[in-house]
């Protein structure tokens, strides 16, 4: 009996040995600590500046006139967008009648929105300058031409626009003779136009 007790001991103490033994193993370890993320940011500067630009103030218009501007559209942020065109909005004023207007229907009742130059004037063309020298060349994209009073108030045009990247939108103002032209006599329109660069074509 005391043989096969000690047999025993001998065993279990041998075998814990062993359990013990197959629990060494090499082992390392490293770290990431401090991740951080950042927001980047889309940022549309146009002309260098972040406030409302003018780009036209023209006076003594007149059967012959043309007028051409270019506004520069730079992304200053981080991430790449997609440019559109919004908010376009045309304001006319009849500033009262003069003698020369014959047949002009609005005379009786002069004031805001009366006026006829904008249907006068065409804005051809209003289109991506990609050379920007104010003349449309060979693969510049059209995006209007017609009369002023008849331009959409959106456009979803998607144009990619790079973080760092500039592009040129140019305008060019035409008042071809017509036989209508006295009407737009002392006549005024505004303009107004909103360039949005979203992140996304969806927007």
């Amino acid at each position: 009996m005391k043989k096969i007790l000690t047999s025993l001991l001998t065993i279990l103490v041998v075998g814990s040995t062993a359990v013990g033994a197959t629990q060494a193993y090499f082992s390392d370890t490293e770290t990431s600590t401090g991740n951080t993320f950042t927001a980047g940011s889309l940022d549309l500067n146009i002309d260098g500046g972040d406030t409302n630009v003018i780009k036209f103030t023209v006076a003594n218009m007149r059967p012959g006139s043309q007028n051409i501007g270019t506004w520069r559209l730079r992304n200053v942020g981080s991430v790449d967008g997609y440019l559109d065109l919004h908010n376009i909005l045309v304001t006319s004023k009849e500033n009262g009648c003069l003698e020369p207007e014959t047949g002009d229907s609005s005379c009786g009742n002069p004031g805001d929105g009366e006026g006829e130059l904008q249907d006068l004037v065409s804005l051809s063309k209003l289109f991506w300058d990609n050379d920007c020298n104010g003349w449309v060349g060979t693969g510049e994209t059209t995006v209007y031409d017609g009369k002023v009073g008849s331009i959409a108030s959106d456009y979803d045009l998607n144009v990619p626009l790079s973080a760092g990247q500039e592009k040129c939108l140019t305008a060019q103002f035409n008042w071809w003779s017509g036989a209508e032209d006295n009407k737009g006599m002392g006549d005024s329109f505004t303009l107004d136009l909103t360039a949005e660069l979203a992140q996304t074509t969806a927007q």
